[in-house]
C-alpha cells in the first residue's frame, strides 16, 4: 500500500503526507512525516496471530504509534521531562527521529501514543482496522521523589502529585490514522461498510511509595477506540464475518458512541454526529473512487 502511494504523487500531496521512510531492523516499522502534525511517527509491527472460527481465519497484526513531537510544537510540553530531553539530545538527528546508531538505546516505553490493529480473514472478503488510543496519557509522581536518567546522565526533583505526562493522545494519533485509512480506501478502492466508535475507562501510571510505576484504573481518563470495517468482495455472504467482528468489537468496549453502515462510495455527513476527538472524513469514501496516475517513467523510478 505504501509502496504503491509512493508512486503517486498526487495522493500523497491530497493527503499531506510529506514523507515514509521503512526502519530496516527486526521488526516492520515506518516513519511518518505529515504537515500541520506536532512530530514525526513511528508505526511499528508489536505482533500478529490467526484465529480460526467456524468457516474462515482470521489474519491480525497490532502495531505501536510512537510520536517524536516537535520542539516548537505546543504538545511538546505534554511530553514527559525525559522524552522532551531525549529530543534535544544527540539520540536524535535532524530529522527529528531517533539518531540509527542509538535507537536502540531509547526505552520501548517511551513516546507511546496510541495502538492500532488490522484484520484480515484468508479469503481477502473482509478488513477492519481499529485505532485505540486515551484522551490523555497520564504520567503522576504521587509521592515527591528525584529520580535519575542514566542515559541522558540527568536527573529531576519531582513535587509529591506531580505530573511528569499529559499527552492527548487520541487528539495526536487519530491524525495519524485518518491518513492511514485515506491510503487503504485509495489503495484497496472500496470505502468503509462500517465505522464504530466507543468510549471506556482509562488508566494511567504512577509513581507510588514503593518507588516503581504502576498501571492503575482512571476515571479521568477515557479510552478511545474507533473501528472501520470494509466488505472487499462486495457480496452480501461476508457481512457474516463482519458481523463477527462487530460483535467482538462491542463485546470489549464499555460504551458505544458511534455505529453506522454504509454503502457505495458516497456519504451524506450534514446532521450526522460522531465523537469530535475522532471525526469520519469524507476521503474515506472519495479516494476509493479515484485513479491517480504515476508520474514516473517506471514503477522502480527509472527514466
Amino acid at each position: 500500500m505504501l509502496i504503491k502511494a509512493s508512486w503517486a504523487e498526487k495522493i500523497c500531496t491530497n493527503l499531506g503526507i510529506e514523507g515514509v521512510s521503512q526502519l530496516w531492523g527486526d521488526k516492520p516499522a515506518w516513519y511518518f512525516w505529515i504537515s500541520g502534525a506536532p512530530g514525526v511517527y513511528l508505526l511499528e509491527l508489536v505482533e500478529t496471530g490467526t484465529r480460526q472460527q467456524e468457516g474462515f481465519d482470521l489474519h491480525q497484526a497490532a502495531f505501536s504509534l510512537k510520536c517524536y513531537p516537535f520542539a516548537g510544537n505546543r504538545v511538546f510540553q505534554s511530553f514527559s521531562f525525559e522524552e522532551q530531553c531525549l529530543i534535544r539530545s544527540k539520540y536524535f538527528d535532524h530529522t527529528n527521529t531517533p539518531h540509527f546508531d542509538h535507537r536502540e538505546k531509547i526505552a520501548q516505553n517511551l513516546f507511546n501514543i496510541a495502538k492500532i490493529e488490522c484484520v484480515f480473514d484468508s479469503d481477502e472478503t473482509i478488513a477492519a482496522f481499529t485505532f485505540e488510543s486515551l484522551d490523555t496519557w497520564r504520567v503522576v509522581i504521587r509521592k515527591g521523589t528525584t529520580l535519575n536518567y542514566p542515559l541522558l546522565d540527568k536527573q529531576k526533583k519531582f513535587e509529591t502529585d506531580e505530573v511528569d505526562r499529559w499527552v492527548p493522545g487520541t487528539e495526536i494519533g487519530y491524525l495519524f490514522f485518518d491518513r492511514l485509512l485515506s491510503l487503504y480506501s485509495f489503495f484497496s478502492k472500496k470505502s468503509p461498510a462500517q465505522v464504530l466508535s466507543f468510549r471506556s475507562r482509562g488508566f494511567e501510571y504512577v509513581y507510588d511509595k514503593i518507588k516503581a510505576f504502576v498501571c492503575v484504573d482512571s476515571e479521568r481518563v477515557k479510552i478511545y477506540t474507533t473501528s472501520i470495517l470494509y466488505n472487499l468482495s462486495g457480496e452480501e455472504n461476508t457481512v457474516n464475518r463482519l458481523k463477527y467482528i462487530e460483535n467482538e468489537l462491542k463485546d470489549e468496549n464499555e460504551e458505544t458512541l458511534y455505529d453506522n453502515k454504509f454503502a457505495g462510495h458516497h456519504f451524506d455527513f450534514e446532521g450526522d454526529e460522531t465523537p469530535h476527538l475522532m471525526p469520519l472524513n469524507h476521503r474515506w469514501w472519495s479516494l476509493a473512487g479515484e485513479h491517480f496516475s504515476c508520474n514516473l517513467a517506471s514503477s522502480c523510478g527509472c527514466s
